[in-house]
């Protein structure tokens, strides 16, 4: 079978994930198609030019692509005539929109970038000739992408308000990889280089994965980001703004499917569905950030923190904020003075 055309697919590409790529060449060891490429500054240039390098393993529906670019370069044209997805391991680009209201912004490891279709984007690299910077990209097929959102509204619906889950092709989207994302890319990084038993059933559904995580997680910055930029009328974005402003009370699911206007049921799955934690983890989520926030602050204790973001236990407080945060309060205090 042929290698997908690179014009044939949607870009998702990988974010972050230094930790588990070789810093030698990948070498296929797969039944698919292995393919290796490199971009030079112009078609007259002579080979101590090389501005990027590709290696490529093609399968039926998607392909996985390492680029490493070595040399510093302006306003590279990237663009496809299908959503493109794209982020880096090391290194740093500065990408330019073709909107002229819209100022360049860094794009670093652990973040993710979506360009909607046929709109051109041109990237920077900046310091490609210190340390090379490297992409993975993993390209799916639009078809394919839109079964799994169809999968997806089937299977985990968003809430009425939200209105059903679907693949932006008109903005860009720039935000940062949760843990998840970062796993589910590990995940992928692992299965398109090893030959493992039944790869490409673990390919389909850690691909899947990625699509659900990456959707929950724009969701997640429309809902809980400024209230000038959530939906008008959304019972989850609702809820999530009692919550905020009431950590320091003994909040509960049914106070906050009130202030959703819904049954306890709906409001728990819909929370669940959108946002990809239940309403304890976020609520779990946002006093572990607010105790930061006091904790940096250096004008209260660990037990004033306690009772502030609503725990009636000290010793609780400080367990799960070292479960949270990798360390005691007292010790996050004291090493950020």
């Amino acid at each position: 079978m042929p290698p997908p055309s690179a014009d044939a697919f949607p870009f998702l590409c990988v974010t972050d994930l230094a930790v588990v790529m070789p810093n030698a060449p990948l070498v296929s060891t797969l039944p698919w198609t292995l393919d290796r490429s490199d971009r030079r500054a112009s078609h007259n240039d002579p080979p101590d030019t090389l501005v990027e390098n590709r290696t490529s393993y093609g399968g039926e529906d998607m392909q996985f692509s390492v680029y490493d670019t070595v040399q510093q370069a302006q306003r590279v044209a990237l663009r496809s005539a299908n959503p493109l997805y794209c982020g880096m391991i090391t290194g740093k680009k500065v990408i330019h929109l073709t909107d002229p209201d819209r100022e360049p912004f860094e794009f670093l490891p652990g973040e993710s970038l979506v360009v909607p279709p046929l709109e051109t984007i041109y990237i920077d690299f900046p310091e490609a000739d210190r340390e090379p910077t490297r992409c993975i990209t993993l390209e799916i097929d639009s078809d394919k992408v839109d079964d799994m959102v169809a999968r997806l509204n089937e299977e985990m619906p968003r809430s009425p308000e939200s209105g059903p889950w679907e693949v932006d092709r008109l903005n860009h989207c720039h935000l940062r990889n949760d843990a998840g994302i970062e796993r589910v890319l590990q995940s992928l990084v692992q299965l398109f280089t090893e030959d493992v038993p039944h790869r490409d059933m673990l390919i389909d559904l850690n691909a899947t994965e990625l699509v659900v995580r990456l959707l929950q997680t724009e969701s997640r910055h429309l809902l809980m980001g400024p209230v000038d930029r959530q939906l008008p009328e959304n019972g989850l974005a609702a809820a999530i703004q009692y919550a905020r402003k009431h950590l320091d009370q003994p909040l509960t699911v049914s106070e906050l499917a009130e202030k959703a206007c819904m049954s306890e049921s709906s409001f728990y799955r819909y929370f669940r569905n959108e946002l990809g934690m239940t309403p304890l983890q976020f609520l779990t989520k946002e006093r572990m950030k607010r105790a930061c926030e006091l904790l940096l602050s250096g004008s209260r204790s660990v037990g004033e923190v306690s009772h502030d973001i609503g725990f009636s236990s000290v010793s609780y407080f400080i367990n799960t904020f070292k479960e949270h945060v990798g360390t005691t309060p007292k010790q996050f205090q004291l090493s950020n003075r």
